[in-house]
């Protein structure tokens, strides 16, 4: 009798161990997949680059320059919510000895299941309002090879990324995104004569810029893992005649950055997996071999059977002779 309980019982857990196994993917991961409210995270690219020094207004030719790009999410705003990221992009630009070249910061109102810009009222470039949109500061999770529009704060507006083929960085299979910006004015700004070989007065003359860009996006999780920026931003007088350059030069993540980018990748990779395959698969294993052993037991606890005996014929005596 005991045998046949504990059996009846492994067959239940089996079978809810199977039922789990079907349901496991939709209790413990979100689908779809979506933005974080209080997501946080840095990509430095590094390379060589001609820049107008701002404390002297001289043109530094050839020195090492870093941009550098921290997101953070503001989980507190109270444009965010269950539909909605509020995510806050401070960029900035400096040479190797700390010299503050530029900065720029960006708040952006993300759809957490799209990452496609969404009109709010903390959207703002500068502590300007500003109507972003297209792609800001992330890409989606589960990323499509397509072209996607994808928004330049330099020049504010939305320009396509288009899809480049796949590649490989640091073991993960990326898509390749390439972006051009062409030439157009963003500014126009009251500089020093001297700027363009005049006298001590001012003078105003136009921010031109250009640029390409190049992203290696983990899809899965969206997550930007490498990338290259080619930024070119020059000053321009009235008479079309150029002037010194703000910003120009080559640069790409730095290998700290990489690699961040591929443990941040890999993170979202390895929770994929989890509750995708290695939990259902586990569980269902073993719910298979609970009704298995289950069923054997019930099987050996029945009562055996006791042989049939024929009945043997009633003997009756033989009168002696």
């Amino acid at each position: 009798m005991r045998a046949r309980v504990v059996g009846l019982t492994l067959v239940g857990l089996g079978g809810c161990a199977l039922a789990v196994a079907l349901l496991v993917r939709t209790w413990l991961a979100p689908s779809p997949q979506e933005l974080a409210l209080d997501d946080s995270f840095e990509t430095v690219v590094v390379g060589e680059a001609t820049y107008l020094d701002p404390a002297d207004l001289v043109e530094r030719t050839g020195t090492e320059v870093s941009l550098s790009v921290r997101v953070r999410g503001d989980a507190a705003s109270g444009d965010a919510g269950d539909d909605t990221a509020v995510w806050v992009s401070e960029a900035t630009a400096s040479d190797a000895d700390g010299t503050l070249i530029s900065t720029s910061t960006t708040v952006a109102c993300l759809d957490r299941r799209s990452a496609q810009s969404v009109a709010c009222a903390a959207q703002s470039v500068d502590g300007e309002p500003a109507d972003l949109a297209g792609l800001t500061v992330a890409f989606p999770p589960d990323t499509q090879p397509r072209d996607h529009p994808l928004w330049d704060a330099t020049v504010r507006q939305e320009l396509p990324a288009r899809y480049a083929g796949t590649e490989e960085v640091r073991g993960l299979a990326v898509y390749r995104f390439e972006q051009e910006v062409p030439e157009q004015v963003v500014d126009t700004v009251t500089v020093p004569g001297t700027l363009f070989g005049g006298d001590d007065g001012t003078l105003p003359a136009e921010v031109v810029h250009s640029s390409t860009r190049t992203l290696l996006v983990e899809p899965v999780s969206g997550v930007v893992v490498s990338a290259e920026e080619a930024p070119r931003t020059v000053l321009r007088d009235a008479g079309g005649r150029p002037g010194p350059v703000l910003l120009a030069g080559s640069f790409r993540s730095s290998d700290a950055s990489e690699a961040d980018g591929a443990a941040r990748a890999q993170e979202v990779l390895d929770r994929v997996s989890l509750t995708g395959t290695v939990l259902p698969w586990s569980l269902g294993g073993t719910g298979v071999a609970l009704t298995a052993l289950g069923v054997v037991l019930v099987a050996r606890s029945r009562p055996a059977t006791a042989p049939q005996v024929e009945d043997e014929p009633v003997r009756v005596p033989v009168p002696a002779a």
